[in-house]
């Protein structure tokens, strides 16, 4: 069942694409649907404009059961995604670039992959301060939301240009948010 609803679900996304997102699925490596590699690009009417970002979905053997683990692979300045390395391996361990929502939080198996994109391009518009990865950014969100929309715009200038954007980042640092 699990490899039969992934491959039916990448299918149905790329014969109808999501409207209004620009979101792209592919496979992170030819002909195993168990990862995926999408693409997504940041909305004219946000901070994120102009920006190519990249995510690695990986499905677990019995998904739609569980979850599958939904990561930016471009560093992205966001309360909502975690910049930080895990310090150690593990069950439970949440991963550099761990994109926090509800749907993938109280996943339920009737979830489809279609719904969990459509919520990450909704992250381009709105956070979620209240479930934070970094009480630093979710206070900047707060009370100084000028200086944190700059600097999504200024990381996003760095990380997720066009240009660069299939660089390949290190999964085990912290990603740099220094403007410079």
């Amino acid at each position: 069942m699990s490899l039969e609803r992934i491959i039916e679900e990448f299918k149905d996304i790329n014969r109808n694409p999501i409207s209004n997102c620009g979101v792209t699925v592919g496979l992170a490596n030819e002909g195993d649907y168990s990862e995926w590699k999408v693409s997504l690009l940041g909305p004219k009417d946000t901070s994120y404009k102009g920006g190519l970002f990249f995510l690695s979905i990986k499905f677990p053997s019995d998904y739609p059961n569980k979850a599958p683990e939904v990561c930016f692979l471009t560093p992205i300045y966001h309360v909502n995604v975690n910049p930080k390395a895990p310090k150690y391996s593990g069950d439970g361990v949440e991963s550099l670039g761990h994109v926090c929502i509800s749907t993938l939080n109280w996943w339920k198996p009737e979830y489809r992959m279609r719904e969990v994109l459509t919520n990450i391009f909704a992250l381009f518009y709105m956070a979620n301060p209240d479930s934070p990865y970094g009480l630093d950014r979710a206070d900047e969100f707060r009370l100084n939301r000028a200086i944190y929309e700059e600097k999504i715009k200024a990381l996003t200038k760095k990380y997720a240009n066009p240009m660069k954007a299939n660089k390949i980042y290190p999964r085990d640092q912290d990603w740099d948010f220094s403007i410079n």
